[in-house]
């Protein structure tokens, strides 16, 4: 026989455990709410973080390119010259090199008394018709002074500057002391890139001024082109393209008279420019005819 009492029992037990279910349900749900909420505002903190960070891509409209060459002793910036031209006119034209790419010769560290004079025959034949070229080697600081007034007027309107090293870092590093001071504002770890691919480069910098450089600039490491952009003994179908081309002809004949690309085609430096313009690494082959075939 069942008393009424023992029959209330289990009526109760049932309420408590469907209260207790509602309880953990809405306490699952607030917790799924505070999640979502949580991710929601990592996600724009994310956005606004994203939209803080510096642009690390090159705009062509805005931006800077300082072509660097120590021509000390190696004669590879010569070719390296003609094939910067070759990329950049063929990819913006000849008019905007003049106003947005500034190449020096004699960018050199402990190298110095290694300087070749007669790369200057290549650096007139490659930019004297679009721009012009300065000499580090025959005045360091006035090719100093020039170009902090080119990377300012680029950083003061909003552009950055892409320096592609094809030398070593002494050069660099005096630049950026001069626009410091003359612009304490700067953000230069973020607004000057420096792209360096040579060890043997890093090797003949001063070690105060590569350490400058490091720490002041966003400076850029990238893979030795030497071993994509470098052929002993030549190779006859590129000279043949280079040499026959109706606009890169006059750049490349100057090149090729001073380092004979029968003994070694070295346009390795070329491998920096290509990376600042995000073509990534384009062999020998490659560069031919993405350039130079007709």
């Amino acid at each position: 026989m069942t008393t009424g009492r023992q029959q209330a029992i289990p009526t109760k037990l049932r309420a408590n455990r469907a209260a207790a279910t509602r309880y953990e349900s809405e306490a699952h749900m607030r917790v799924i709410g505070i999640a979502v909420l949580v991710i929601a505002c990592c996600a724009i903190e994310d956005v606004e973080a994203s939209n803080d960070e510096p642009r690390r891509t090159f705009d062509s409209k805005a931006d800077l390119i300082s072509l660097h060459y120590d021509h000390a002793p190696d004669k590879d910036d010569g070719h390296s010259a003609a094939a910067d031209r070759t990329v950049l006119e063929s990819s913006f034209g000849k008019q905007w090199i003049a106003a947005h790419v500034v190449p020096v010769s004699g960018a050199y560290g402990e190298n110095k008394d290694s300087f070749n004079s007669k790369s200057d025959a290549v650096m007139e034949a490659t930019w004297n018709d679009c721009g012009g070229w300065l000499s580090a080697h025959k005045d360091w600081d006035a090719a100093v002074n020039q170009l902090v007034e080119r990377w300012r007027n680029t950083l003061r309107a909003d552009g950055d500057v892409w320096v592609k090293e094809g030398g070593q870092s002494d050069l660099t590093a005096d630049v950026v002391r001069k626009l410091k001071s003359a612009m304490p504002d700067l953000d230069a770890t973020s607004r000057i890139h420096v792209v360096q691919h040579s060890n043997w480069n890093e090797q003949q910098t001063t070690d105060n001024d590569l350490a400058y450089t490091k720490k002041n600039t966003r400076y850029v490491r990238i893979r030795d082109a030497n071993q994509y952009l470098n052929k002993l003994h030549g190779d006859a179908r590129f000279v043949s393209s280079a040499t026959a081309h109706p606009v890169f002809s006059t750049a490349w004949q100057a090149a090729f008279t001073y380092y004979d690309p029968n003994r070694r085609l070295d346009f390795s430096d070329t491998g920096e420019l290509l990376h600042i313009l995000g073509l990534g690494e384009l062999d020998i082959e490659a560069f031919r005819q993405k350039y130079l075939a007709e």
